[in-house]
């Protein structure tokens, strides 16, 4: 009997050559390539990393800095390579929540009723 452990080896190598996470990859890598697109990114994460510390600290972001956010949230959305990647990531985040749904309902013994979103990763055919 295969061991859980070895299990886990292979989900993370059938992962690792996934075609959702090719195609973040390579979106990644087209947004960091391309200067605009990285100046953009890298600021959004600038601010966001700065106004975390200031929300850490008990304070409120003030009516600039919340625009200032959606601005750059805005320049993002209109970058097609950014929303490219974010759409990519979205993607490749859904399937890992599939699969850890699957895993979930393995464990309970429950199986969720279908639904939208259940049947695009359980396969039941409803």
């Amino acid at each position: 009997m295969i061991s859980v452990l070895e299990k886990a080896k292979e989900l993370g190598d059938q992962l690792a050559v996934s075609e959702e996470l090719n195609e973040m990859k390579t979106s990644q890598l087209a947004v960091m390539q391309n200067p605009e697109a990285k100046a953009i990114v890298d600021e959004f994460q600038e601010k966001q990393q700065e106004y975390f510390r200031i929300q850490q600290q008990g304070q409120e972001l003030n009516d600039s800095q919340k625009n200032n956010i959606k601005e750059l949230e805005q320049k993002m959305s209109d970058n097609p390579l950014i929303a490219e990647y974010i759409n990519k990531q979205q993607k490749f985040e859904k399937l890992l929540e599939e699969i850890n749904n699957i895993i979930s309902q393995s464990i309970s013994g429950e199986q969720q009723s279908c639904d939208d979103s259940c049947c695009s990763s359980c396969n039941s055919g409803c």
